[in-house]
């Protein structure tokens, strides 16, 4: 599999439909976390599977390779070129963070450019923080992260304009979906992939 199909493949796999089922996962058993990390080892492990069943010497890892003492969030292996690996930094935020997202250019230059990535993922969650304070009461949640939850929509642009700011790369905007357990919440995925 060529370097470039990488991206095809990742796309497809946050379009489908397991895919989904897996996030609907997700925010039910870990609404009160961070969804990094769950959410990156969904995508690695729809990865994994696809290379194991085409039996293409290729295999995704997290946390690999330690560049400059520090780790790479998801990297693609092929056996026959293991120096060179695939480089993607994968984030997860919440719709107010950034000031709005406002000011993430920071994070896109330190974790894509600066970094030399071959591909950055962001997840944004957005929720409606009433239906999340019911449901954090129900459960006696006290980890509120509806304060890092936007209540107006300008996020949207602004993290648009923030990846504006680099001319080597290219957007790829997913279709939001939301999902309602269990409360409702929606997810955008977004894509920054080098020319």
């Amino acid at each position: 599999m060529e370097r470039i199909k990488y991206v095809d493949t990742i796309c497809e796999i946050i379009n489908s439909t397991r895919f989904k089922h897996k996030i609907i996962s997700i925010n039910s058993n870990y609404s009160n976390l961070k969804q990094e990390s769950f959410i990156r080892n969904a995508i690695l492990e729809e990865l994994n599977k696809i290379f194991l069943d085409h039996n293409l010497g290729i295999k995704a890892f997290a946390e690999h390779p330690r560049i400059n003492r520090s780790r790479v969030d998801l990297a693609i292996v092929n056996n026959q070129d293991k120096e060179n690996p695939f480089r993607i930094e994968f984030k997860f935020q919440f719709s107010k963070d950034d000031n709005n997202m406002e000011n993430y250019h920071r994070v896109i230059n330190k974790d894509f450019e600066y970094r030399n990535s071959d591909l950055f993922i962001l997840a944004i969650a957005d929720w409606n923080i009433k239906s999340k304070k019911e449901y954090d009461k129900k459960w006696n949640i006290t980890s509120n992260l509806s304060r890092y939850i936007s209540k107006n929509d300008k996020w949207k642009q602004n993290i648009i304009n923030s990846f504006s700011k680099f001319k080597n790369a290219e957007l790829i905007e997913f279709e939001k979906f939301e999902i309602d357990l269990p409360y409702k919440t929606e997810y955008y995925f977004y894509l920054f992939k080098r020319k």
